[in-house]
């Protein structure tokens, strides 16, 4: 089944996640291209951990580990070399002298800021080149489609 919306042809279906995927590309991109720009760079994964600490605050190793779906040593080996470089620390939590708080440090918060604000510049330079229409349209399509990501990642667990 084709759909039809103004000009475009919109497939349905798997043939519509195969468009989305392949239109994705320029986002992914764009978004990943704020790392290239960092010296020294931060592999992907430790700014996983650094964007889940902004994200959703201090946390155990536990429910980092989780939020990452990663084993528990494998993020402790994250954090190791995080709080190496002054991005992260661990504290001793104040609930358990057994339990260690991992939190950004100010330097870790600067770095996420940086990223953010490249980002923002480069999404900028390309929203500028759209009509307002189209800002508009894909602003209401990622409202949309953020709602229903949020369904579907909420439903399943993470991967191991």
């Amino acid at each position: 089944m084709i759909m039809t919306s103004g000009r475009r042809r919109i497939p349905a279906g798997e043939s519509l996640a195969d468009e989305v995927t392949t239109q994705a590309q320029a986002l992914v991109l764009l978004w990943d291209r704020a790392e290239d720009w960092t010296v020294p760079r931060i592999p992907p994964s430790q700014l996983r951990v650094l964007t889940s600490l902004a994200w959703h605050g201090a946390m155990n190793l536990t429910r980092l580990a989780h939020e990452l779906g990663a084993i528990p040593s494998s993020a402790s080996r994250l954090c190791d070399r995080l709080e190496a470089a002054g991005l992260l620390q661990r504290q001793i939590s104040p609930g358990s002298r057994r339990e260690v708080t991992l939190s950004l440090t100010g330097q870790g918060r600067r770095r996420l800021d940086a990223f953010a604000a490249t980002r923002r510049g480069d999404f900028a330079a390309v929203l500028n080149l759209m009509s307002p229409a189209a800002r508009t349209a894909l602003l209401d399509g990622l409202h949309q489609f953020s709602d229903a990501a949020s369904q579907v990642l909420d439903s399943s667990a993470h991967p191991a």
